[in-house]
């Protein structure tokens, strides 16, 4: 009923995972690892060739670094699934995608729906709950990739981008931009917690794959479930500017490319004293390399 797809780089970790599987799922299932520990695939190419080995209509592409704490999940997935309407099912994302380049969480707290247990190196844990609506499947832009579930019909019209997105950042970004906008609905279930046992990085990667989004979908941003004023949402593309800036700036990315990001801050604010502060801190960067 359920095929599982993993873009493996760990062995244990991958055990793991396939022994959480297999006493909680619940359903007739099989899993394909594809084998990346040697860091051949980018995860886009790694989950279309899974998809296509699949022999259900039900796909669930995940990662390795999970742990399921609710059983019957599977059911879960082929109940939701079977709403054609829905696109993309996942645990965790945002209700609105910025026009800036900015992760699924950069809409802010308040518009991020969220149900996932966080298990840190040092053993402590945070549970992640964001469900103000009291629902049990919440509308959303775009979720997290640790886990999202599609049918195999979605995914054969809209596969992964391997070409635009060859490692390993923005690939569920994408995905979920490309079917919200064929008209399907994205969603976060409440019925399914999960551990998350590692946490993303916003690495040099990470920024050459938020401008290569920004490229493939200029003219298509923002857009999502809710509809902030104008006010907020002015307030929200700026702090995302601001932050994809700095960190322009302290990777050291070129002249000409932060200064195209500095003046889209200014636009936003020009007498907004963390857009000086980004500018002073760039300057005092370039005098000092």
């Amino acid at each position: 009923m359920v095929s599982i797809i993993i873009c493996s780089r760990d062995a244990q970790d991958l055990a793991a995972v396939s022994h959480s599987i297999a006493a909680t799922i619940g359903v007739i299932y099989e899993l394909i690892s594809i084998d990346n520990s040697t860091g051949s695939y980018g995860i886009c190419e790694a989950y279309n060739i899974g998809a296509k080995r699949a022999r259900y209509d039900m796909l669930c592409f995940m990662h390795e670094d999970i742990r399921f704490r609710s059983t019957g999940w599977g059911q879960h997935v082929v109940d939701i699934l079977a709403d054609s309407t829905i696109g993309v099912l996942g645990v965790t994302g945002g209700l609105y995608q910025l026009e800036a380049p900015a992760p699924w969480w950069g809409c802010g707290l308040e518009l991020c729906r969220e149900n996932v247990l966080n298990i840190f190196e040092d053993g402590h844990t945070e549970m992640e709950l964001r469900n103000p609506e009291q629902q049990l499947l919440t509308d959303v832009a775009v979720v997290d990739g640790m886990w999202m579930c599609s049918r195999r019909e979605v995914w054969q019209k809209h596969p992964f981008d391997a070409n635009t997105f060859a490692d390993f950042h923005f690939y569920d970004v994408d995905y979920c931009t490309e079917i919200f906008l064929r008209g399907y609905r994205i969603c976060v279930t409440f019925e399914v917690l999960l551990e998350h046992h590692s946490r993303g990085s916003l690495n040099d990667s990470w920024l050459r794959n938020a401008l290569r989004y920004q490229n493939k979908r200029n003219g298509q941003l923002p857009f999502g479930t809710a509809k902030p004023t104008e006010l907020t949402r002015r307030k929200l593309e700026l702090r995302a500017l601001q932050e994809f800036t700095g960190r322009l700036i302290r990777a050291h990315f070129p002249a000409k490319l932060v200064m195209t990001y500095l003046g889209k801050c200014l636009r936003l604010g020009i007498v907004n004293r963390d857009n000086w502060w980004l500018a002073k801190k760039w300057l005092y960067n370039s005098d000092n390399k």
